[in-house]
């Protein structure tokens, strides 16, 4: 039985299984320290004079998705935590990159907060598929 969304398990078993064939320590160190795991963050609900505190779970790490706990968001939108896969779990799948069961979106530059929002800005992505972006189409060609 999974314990976090198929995304997740896919670069999980995707990493263990390149990492045992490495066998490198050092790396499933890493691996150790940024290990997956279910973590809450609390956010503010608003809405027909109504104003309520609500939680929602993320997969994390707690090395990089690192919040206190009396910590609470304005609203859901807001939460700048680090989903999992952080940083440094992109970096170590990266040097699996041109293994066929590698995927375009575990690059760093794809890496998201829990609120969905991409940490890079649109300029430091590199956009998928090798399509134009949407600022450099032009209208009416």
């Amino acid at each position: 039985m999974p314990r976090f969304r198929p995304y997740e398990e896919e670069l999980l078993d995707f990493l263990l299984t390149r990492l045992d064939e490495a066998d490198d320590e050092a790396d499933f160190a890493c691996l150790v320290t940024h290990e997956p795991k279910q973590m809450m963050a609390a956010y503010m609900e608003t809405g027909g004079g109504r104003c309520e505190t609500r939680t929602t779970t993320f997969t994390g790490c707690t090395t990089c998705s690192v919040s206190t706990p009396a910590r609470e968001f304005g609203h859901f939108a807001a939460i700048d935590i680090e989903a999992w896969p952080c940083g440094p779990v992109r970096l170590l799948a990266l040097r699996f990159a041109d293994d066929p069961d590698y995927r375009y979106w575990w690059k760093p530059e794809h890496a998201d907060f829990v609120s969905g929002k991409l940490v890079h800005q649109e300029a430091d992505r590199i956009w998928p598929w090798q399509l134009p972006r949407p600022s450099d189409s032009t209208d009416g060609e």
